[in-house]
């Protein structure tokens, strides 16, 4: 593989793993009822732990994910700052742009004056601990699953005092979530499809076992594929032919049709014999909405449920 290819690849990983690493509700973050309690621990992540002393006011966000959270627990107006691709909600792009997700700008940071800053696992170490010695709490949040998610958002809304928030944004997210696995949940394992979630094509890069990924096919009622390889990896043309998916879903979006298009025109010979090509089921999805570990978890299991299952819940 050339160097601009291998370049190209990590540049749309790192985006997209990112992403990984949203819900358009939005509450009145007076209307919660349960204070927090100031000042607080807070233990991210990476077991750093940072003191906050009051509600932020102004908060920067480094991560698409994080926005999307701030935004769905009604903090948009909070938010001053945040990355170039934070693009969801709509009102996230009007946001004052902060740089990449790993090459922030400080200055324009500092120029912020952000009270909070939620990081990510893609943020620097050393522009996090540049941040912290400017005085700037840093909070870095690596969610990997459903559940993290929920620790995340949980996580924020404490910082941010709209616990209140967060439990209807959750018991939404379940709700809308059930509403699928309801269905699902009650098909032998003989009746799912082996799903195969993939993330790029040269090589092929996939959702693996305990990964975010994974939840969704397994939330929206399928077997995954690749199983054998942990959290998101590479999977050799061997290992996707033993593995045979009867589902293919390829993340799609801005300068991501190249994997899409190679596997649903069976671009290679070995391709034409994997039963979801066979069957025409290879299906895109945007990644935005079933990569990002963050309040839209429910989208992305209805996406993948309406690819897997199109007679159910179409």
């Amino acid at each position: 593989m050339d160097l601009k290819k291998q370049i190209a690849i990590v540049a749309l990983l790192v985006i997209l793993i990112t992403a990984m690493c949203g819900c358009t509700q939005t509450n009145d973050t007076s209307s919660n009822t349960t204070s927090a309690k100031y000042p607080m621990e807070i233990t991210d992540d990476y077991g750093r732990v940072t003191t906050i002393t009051k509600a932020p006011e102004k908060i920067v966000s480094l991560t698409p994910a994080n926005t999307e959270i701030l935004f769905a627990l009604g903090l948009g107006d909070k938010v001053v700052g945040n990355t170039d691709y934070c693009n969801y909600p709509e009102e996230a792009k009007s946001k004052t742009k902060v740089g990449g997700i790993t090459n922030v700008n400080v200055e324009q940071i500092a120029a912020l004056d952000p009270d909070v800053i939620f990081a990510g696992s893609l943020s620097k170490e050393d522009m996090v601990a540049k941040l912290d010695s400017m005085g700037y709490k840093t909070i870095a949040q690596d969610p990997r699953n459903v559940t993290g998610i929920k620790q995340t958002i949980m996580m924020i809304a404490d910082v941010c005092d709209v616990k209140d928030n967060a439990t209807r944004l959750i018991e939404d997210m379940d709700t809308r979530v059930a509403k699928v696995t309801d269905i699902t949940s009650k098909m032998n394992e003989s009746e799912k499809p082996k799903v195969l979630m993939v993330v790029w094509h040269d090589p092929v890069y996939v959702a693996g076992s305990n990964c975010y990924g994974d939840d969704i096919i397994k939330l929206a009622g399928g077997i995954n594929a690749a199983s054998g390889i942990e959290d998101y990896g590479v999977m050799n043309t061997e290992a996707i032919i033993e593995a045979n998916p009867d589902v293919i879903i390829v993340t799609i979006g801005e300068g991501m049709d190249v994997p899409y298009d190679y596997f649903k025109n069976a671009t290679e010979p070995w391709l034409k014999d994997i039963n979801a090509i066979k069957n025409g089921r290879v299906y895109g999805i945007d990644s935005d909405t079933i990569s990002r570990a963050g309040p839209r978890l429910p989208d992305a299991v209805e996406a993948m449920a309406k690819a897997i299952y199109p007679e159910l819940f179409n």
